[in-house]
């Protein structure tokens, strides 16, 4: 879609927000997932119009697209801001009063701010499998994966959120999910999944 997206992420080299966010712990109540994490993998499809072949989101103005993902399209900063790696303000006003990332932005809806302070460790990576035999639509988009620490107090009330306010929304389409218990690396002498199957 062109647009930088994920700035605002963890980094693995963080290991406080790692252990935070993304590794599970043994007080979280399943004994052999501590160590290990949740992944979620969705397909997200980029919506086309059928008859003139023509992506909805290029036919986009430049700043809907902008007010769509709240961030800058050749900076990659968030509205209002001048790097990519600038912190995202969601308290930053126009001149108007108005408030410079929109309400339904998709940084603001995914923001750990609207969240209770929830973060997913994610990645995007874009795909095209060219044409749909069944509907002549090209077939390309985004394949997303999150690890998270809980999927109930992370990736379910984040994605409700953004299932109902995300502006991107009417340019998307999800295709596929899944969701995976990754178990803790294995012991020297032990096996991967050795807690449950041991």
């Amino acid at each position: 879609m062109g647009f930088k997206d994920g700035t605002d992420n963890i980094r693995a080299e963080d290991t406080t927000a790692m252990e935070r966010y993304v590794w599970a712990q043994r007080e979280d109540g399943v004994d052999w997932m501590s160590g290990g994490t949740y992944m979620v993998a969705r397909r997200i499809r980029i919506r086309i119009r059928i008859r003139i072949r023509i992506d909805v989101w290029d036919a986009t103005s430049l700043e809907g697209q902008e007010h769509t993902i709240g961030r800058n399209k050749l900076t990659g900063a968030p509205l209002g801001a001048s790097r990519e790696y600038d912190p995202v303000n969601l308290a930053a006003r126009g001149p108007a009063g108005q408030a410079l990332i929109p309400n339904h932005a998709h940084i603001r809806i995914a923001s750990p701010e609207n969240n209770g302070g929830q973060r997913l460790l994610r990645r995007g990576y874009s795909y095209s499998e060219g044409n749909d035999p069944a509907t002549g639509q090209l077939d390309a988009g985004l394949f997303f994966i999150a690890f998270q620490r809980s999927p109930t107090r992370q990736f379910i009330p984040v994605q409700g959120r953004l299932a109902a306010f995300d502006a991107l929304n009417r340019h998307t389409q999800h295709t596929a999910s899944a969701m995976f218990a990754c178990p803790p690396g294995p012991r020297q002498g032990g096996y991967i999944g050795e807690g449950v199957l041991g």
